[in-house]
């Protein structure tokens, strides 16, 4: 995670040039260190860089010419003229080194409480910028990465240009910055208008109800009676930890002025390998298996890759209650849900499973929730801790917070076992881990981080190219119900789509990464 003093923390000699690098995941001296003391140096650690920017006109320098805004500037065009535009984060307009999702923006509106109420605006308005300087320095590591031809700028001089035009933010900032920071919703209203939605809308509802009529009732079956329906296959983290030590683990982590907290990679790794569930998946055949989504070429069509089972992984934070709650999301991916069938508008190349934990300050689950990766099938799993209280949607049509299994124990949400159908790979129930399970060994799959997939190595060995496209859609995924719930305003429903662009009512309004979504239907006991 990015805080102002990151990019002085380390200086790389090449030759007799010094290049300052290296974030702050990389810099175990800085970390720990309190906020005061970051803000108190940025203004010393920055005139010092400038100076000796000044002094060695020959080497690389952000405050040489052509200037950092026009060198970002020229890369933009570069990366757009590509085609290579990673739109998982939106672009702050007027503000090149940053981008923003949806988090973003409700934090930007907590900076503008704290500045009128004059709590600790500064280090909250310090951490919103990182936060998404952070977004922005992602998403060009990924764009440089994937461009077919070589860039002027190396990914060091563009961040070296991205923070020191970041670093030079400040509190009198906030209003125009504030302005700026916007995240579209991903509902096409022209569409609902030319769909006549207010009439067509009673369609897709009555075929959401049909749905759930057929498939929540598989909540309700014992494990043995599940069991028995298989055959089944289970796939389990490799080097999962002890699910025991979870209040140790959250409580030694960094955390952000708006109590985020900021794990090291490693230290996210180890979180997500805590709560990972394990997948005990129907399988008929190949279709249902899990792997490794992968790239032959850079026009060639995604494959999954079953010989490296895989499970991926993210962190992100949600506002109930008062604050910012860890989660932790995991998601599989299947080569294809395949067709039953000449007329199957579900059917269609790979299919892809999601599931989020959401963790209290003790590190105990407080709430899971799952979609599939068209953002279709969102169901809710709360603890006992939690209670339902009447939401908007529920006295219409509009879709909203289904839970299936009832409360669902926390220790379970800790460690759960997902039974998911074969064909439709839709969630059949949740239920404890069992040792005594008398079933095949679990294959091993591997960790890894969700963002990866926006930078995969083609198989052909001409470099890296994104899973998804600019537009957030994964190509080749498109479903023939596309050609019928279009009058929803979901843009190419039943494709598999990328982080920040999940919307997961077709009737109605709602994200998956909405950070006050859970208020909408549920407070603390």
């Amino acid at each position: 995670m990015f805080r102002p003093y990151a990019v002085f923390c380390r200086q790389m000699k090449v030759g007799s040039k010094v290049l300052l690098v290296q974030p702050l995941a990389f810099c175990p001296d800085m970390k720990g260190q309190s906020m005061q003391f970051r803000l108190r140096y940025v203004p010393v650690l920055l005139a010092g860089f400038l100076s000796a920017c000044s002094s060695h006109q020959s080497g690389v320098s952000v405050v040489s010419s052509p200037s950092c805004s026009q060198q970002l500037r020229e890369f933009d065009a570069l990366i757009t003229d590509q085609g290579q535009r990673n739109i998982g984060a939106a672009p702050v307009a007027g503000y090149r080194f940053l981008r923003a999702n949806r988090n973003s923006v409700l934090m930007g509106k907590q900076v503008g409480t704290a500045i009128a109420q004059g709590a600790q605006g500064e280090l909250l308005f310090a951490d919103w910028v990182a936060q998404m300087r952070a977004l922005d320095r992602d998403a060009r590591a990924d764009e440089l990465r994937n461009l077919p031809v070589a860039a002027e700028l190396s990914l060091t001089e563009v961040e070296n240009c991205a923070s020191q035009m970041a670093a030079g933010l400040t509190i009198g900032d906030y209003a125009s910055l504030s302005k700026a920071v916007f995240v579209p919703d991903d509902y096409l209203d022209f569409q609902r208008i030319a769909g006549f939605y207010p009439l067509t809308a009673f369609a897709a509802h009555f075929g959401y109800e049909s749905w759930k009529r057929d498939n929540f009732g598989s909540f309700d079956l014992s494990e043995e009676a599940l069991q028995a329906s298989g055959p089944w296959q289970r796939y389990r983290a490799d080097g999962q930890g002890d699910a025991g030590q979870d209040a140790i683990a959250i409580k030694a982590i960094e955390e952000d002025a708006f109590g985020r907290i900021i794990p090291t990679h490693a230290e996210l790794k180890s979180l997500a390998e805590r709560y990972a569930p394990e997948f005990r998946i129907r399988t008929l055949t190949s279709s249902d298996r899990i792997g490794t989504p992968a790239l032959p070429s850079r026009e060639g069509l995604s494959i999954v890759d079953l010989d490296r089972p895989a499970i991926y992984y993210r962190l992100s934070h949600t506002w109930f209650n008062n604050q910012w709650r860890p989660q932790i999301i995991y998601s599989v991916w299947f080569p294809e849900r395949p067709a039953q069938g000449m007329f199957d508008i579900l059917a269609g190349h790979l299919d892809a499973l999601i599931w989020r934990v959401t963790l209290d300050g003790e590190g105990h689950p407080l709430i899971a929730d799952s979609i599939h990766g068209c953002g279709c099938y969102h169901m809710f799993f709360p603890t006992s801790s939690l209670q339902r209280i009447v939401a908007p949607e529920d006295g219409d049509i509009r879709e909203t917070a289904e839970s299936p299994a009832g409360a669902v124990p926390s220790a379970t949400l800790a460690r759960p076992v997902l039974w998911v159908d074969a064909i439709s790979h839709y969630l059949l129930a949740v239920t404890p881990e069992n040792s005594d399970v008398k079933t095949l060994a679990p294959i091993k799959a591997s960790m890894q981080p969700e963002q990866s997939l926006a930078s995969i190595p083609l198989k052909d060995g001409s470099g890296y190219e994104s899973l998804y496209d600019e537009d957030g859609f994964v190509p080749g995924t498109e479903r023939m119900e596309r050609f019928i719930l279009w009058p929803m305003g979901v843009d190419r429903p039943g494709a598999m789509r990328q982080w920040g662009h999940h919307a997961t009512a077709f009737v109605g309004r709602r994200h998956f990464d909405e950070p006050a979504l859970y208020e909408r239907y549920f407070e603390l006991r």
